[in-house]
């Protein structure tokens, strides 16, 4: 034993620098296989949620080259195999019987004819970029082959080939090469498809689809022959197989979310394929309905819309278009608006009702103030240019009426109301609040429709999560919607008793969406309604330039943009007339579903005044039972019913000053001011003014009587000119609760007249600031501040 251990010694004593050599060359034999073999820039790749394609973007190099897939289909492998390298399972990398006949055959030609390349072989001759084919580099190929065998199984290096081998034109890899060509995934290729196409690799430069087709249906149905002559097709496979026609020419590669592409590529980087959340055939839908709504406004010039249509409960966007597709881009088609900031105009009013309802400011129906308004230099109107002087909370959110969601907001804060958009979800809300003012409520700012379908689907899921659990909150409800299927949160277990909005008061909300009045010239609406209930709501930004329409159930969410992507605005660009008939037909071709269940532990009885929707007072006399979000009960009480004493005939108002106490009648009436009440008479059915004072009393009056309707205090009024070139005189209003009382009119001092009963007058005052006072027969007298200014 130790005689053999002293000879191996002397052995490798005598032979050291051979096996340190030996050793080395081993060395950098191992390290010559790069980690990755090949480094080429490869297509951008979008997947829907089967694995179909959408889209894709071709590569930095000009190629059609989709990144490697993890497998190669069977008809697909058993073609390149048999066609390529028949004995591809149990060669080392190369195969010396197929080497030894092409060096017989090259000899006998006197040239190179054949070089007897396994599939591991071409590998290594593409990896080295296909170099000048001659003996040398005949044996570098077969060393680097075996170095690919000795790191890869055969499924892995028959994939590596199938992904980066040429197939003619601009076209490199199986999966290109399928979509290219026919139209499909691999996958569905039948043995006819798989067989042309697993003969292109082996000259694709002279053959390929649209070239020489006499010599590639030739190779084609050769190998087909051969698949029946080994018994992998029967003889009816074949027969049918040799009778498929060849492909004319490429396809062109789909482009069915190529804004989504884009998207992805600006924010992740592209060379890859991306599993997207969604759904084809939805995707296809929607795009049709969106480019035909186009169609319909492009006569007004309205040519751009986008759409996101997504799943309430998980946040997992279905469908996204981004903009309406045109052939030749002539009207910025190529943007992306689902993720590019618009004016909001009315489309956040529903989550300042629900941040209110939350927070026990208002109940669902409490009354508005909705006069003409004047805040510091900022002066709101309604839509429609008309007030209600009072309405419903719940209905001023149905009408998107924009005076009292301005009255709420300076009653919420616009501060805090401004950093709760901010923890719902809005990204683009990035300046200070002072820069917003008021009109945040009125498209002040910009969002996304991206955000904008994520804030209202997050509403809706955690609500959903709060009835699928014990009256518990989910933590991971409010979050971004998201395209891509690694991204997706399922809904998880509520661990937390509270949340940024409460269930009920998501509930009312979603509830007063509702009540919204459909557009009028889409017909389907009135089927649509019977069928599926949603709750909806539109904007229309300032200039007619951004319409906006958003929708809800329990299943789905779908949000729409419709417009100018350059900004123009168009008459009648409104988020009823133009966005809600493209919302109201996305949700049609959706299944139907079931609305959200009601949060029943998250409300409490309360005693609610029935004319004012306030939390009832002693003095409310109709008064009935309702149950709102907890917490109602911390809500103020009405402040509109009061007590009134009447004469023992109930006709006129007294006091104690000119009537006997003991006489009087104590009466509670709903008493507004003199300038809600001219606009409330006119819409509201309930509604008794108060009466008259007796006319020993009439000097003895405590209740503001009168008021100035327009102009308000603050308001700045421009005078136009006339087409004779004159300016024109303005009609000013005043309101006073006693119809037959006289009012005298004063501007700057100067007596300009008087009304009796409609309290109209026409002025024209100069440019500058004035000051506007009436005087009653009683003695009354109001005041306002005004200033007229040049447009």
């Amino acid at each position: 034993m130790l005689f053999v251990k002293a000879k191996i010694l002397t052995f490798f004593s005598r032979h050291k620098i051979k096996f340190i050599i030996l050793f080395i060359v081993a060395v950098i034999y191992w390290c010559w296989l790069p980690t990755k073999l090949f480094n080429n820039s490869c297509s951008t790749v979008l997947l829907d949620e089967n694995n179909e394609l959408l889209a894709a973007q071709i590569a930095a190099d000009g190629q059609w080259r989709f990144p490697q897939s993890d497998s190669v289909p069977q008809k697909f492998k058993l073609c390149i195999t048999i066609f390529e390298d028949e004995y591809f399972n149990y060669h080392p990398g190369f195969n010396p019987f197929s080497i030894a006949k092409s060096i017989r055959r090259n000899v006998g030609a006197g040239k190179i004819k054949s070089g007897g390349s396994t599939i591991t072989m071409q590998i290594a001759r593409m990896m080295r970029h296909n170099q000048k084919r001659n003996y040398y580099q005949k044996i570098v190929e077969i060393l680097l082959a075996v170095r690919i065998e000795l790191s890869y199984k055969k499924s892995s290096i028959l994939n590596i080939y199938c992904s980066n081998a040429p197939f003619g034109s601009n076209v490199v890899g199986l999966s290109a090469a399928s979509w290219r060509y026919y139209g499909r995934s691999p996958e569905k290729l039948s043995w006819a498809e798989s067989a042309l196409l697993a003969v292109l690799p082996n000259s694709p430069s002279l053959i390929y689809p649209g070239k020489n087709h006499d010599a590639l249906i030739k190779k084609r149905n050769r190998l087909l022959k051969k698949l029946a002559d080994k018994n992998i097709i029967d003889l009816s496979t074949y027969k049918l197989s040799i009778e498929e026609p060849l492909p004319l020419k490429p396809y062109p590669i789909p482009q069915l979310a190529p804004h989504l592409l884009g998207r992805f590529i600006a924010e992740q980087g592209g060379s890859k394929i991306i599993y997207s959340t969604l759904n084809k055939n939805l995707q296809l839908q929607v795009g049709e309905l969106l480019n035909k709504r186009v169609q319909n406004l492009s006569s007004n010039q309205i040519n751009n819309a986008c759409a996101i249509v997504s799943e309430t409960e998980t946040g997992k966007v279905l469908a996204y278009i981004g903009n309406s597709s045109s052939l030749k881009n002539e009207h910025e088609n190529y943007v992306d608006i689902v993720n590019s900031p618009r004016s909001t105009g009315s489309i956040l009013k529903p989550f300042l009702y629900a941040f209110m309802l939350s927070e026990d400011k208002i109940l669902p129906a409490s009354l508005l103030e909705d006069v003409p308004t004047q805040i510091g230099s900022y002066g709101p109107k309604n839509f429609n240019l008309t007030y209600d002087g009072l309405v419903p909370a719940n209905k001023a959110i149905a009408r998107s009426l924009n005076v009292p969601a301005v009255k709420m907001l300076q009653e919420y804060s616009t501060a805090k109301f401004h950093a709760r958009l901010k923890q719902l979800g809005f990204k683009t809300f990035t300046k200070p609040t002072t820069h917003y003012g008021l009109s945040l409520i009125l498209g002040g700012g910009e969002a996304t429709l991206w955000d904008i379908a994520g804030a209202y689907s997050s509403m809706g899921r955690a609500l959903i999560h709060y009835s699928n659990t014990k009256n518990k909150y989910a933590a991971d409800s409010y979050h971004p919607l998201t395209y891509l299927k690694s991204e997706v949160i399922e809904n998880k277990v509520a661990t937390q008793s509270d949340d940024l909005l409460s269930a009920s008061s998501i509930w009312y909300t979603f509830n007063a969406m509702t009540e919204l009045l459909r557009p009028q010239d889409y017909v389907g609406w009135m089927q649509f309604l019977s069928k599926n209930r949603i709750a909806w709501k539109t904007g229309t930004s300032f200039g007619f330039r951004d319409a906006w329409a958003v929708g809800l159930n329990s299943k789905y969410t779908v949000a729409v943009w419709v417009g100018n992507a350059d900004g123009e605005g168009r008459p009648e660009l409104t988020g009823t007339a133009a966005a809600a008939p493209l919302l109201f037909s996305i949700f049609n071709i959706l299944p139907h579903k079931t609305w959200f269940n009601k949060p029943t532990s998250d409300v409490e009885k309360i005693n609610v005044c029935k004319q004012s929707g306030f939390k009832a007072s002693e003095v409310c006399k109709d008064v009935e039972v309702k149950y709102y979000q907890k917490g109602c009960n911390k809500t103020k009480q009405c402040p509109y019913h009061k007590l009134i004493h009447l004469d023992e005939t109930e006709q006129f108002r007294v006091n104690s000053n000119c009537y006997p106490v003991d006489k009087m009648k104590h009466v509670p009436w709903f008493v507004v001011s003199p300038t809600q009440e001219y606009f409330f008479k006119q819409h509201s059915l309930f509604y008794r003014p108060l009466p008259e004072y007796l006319p020993a009393c009439a000097n003895d009056i405590s209740l503001h009587q009168m008021d100035i309707i327009y102009p308000r205090e603050g308001f700045k009024i421009y005078v136009p000119i006339d087409q004779s070139g004159a300016r024109s005189k303005c009609i000013f209003k005043a309101t006073h609760k006693n119809a037959i009382v006289t009012i005298f009119w004063h501007l700057d001092g100067a007596y300009v007249g008087s009304t009796q009963k409609f309290h109209q007058l026409s002025i024209l005052p100069e440019k500058g600031t004035h000051v506007l006072e009436l005087t009653d027969t009683n003695g009354e007298s109001v005041q306002c501040k005004f200033e007229v200014i040049d447009k």
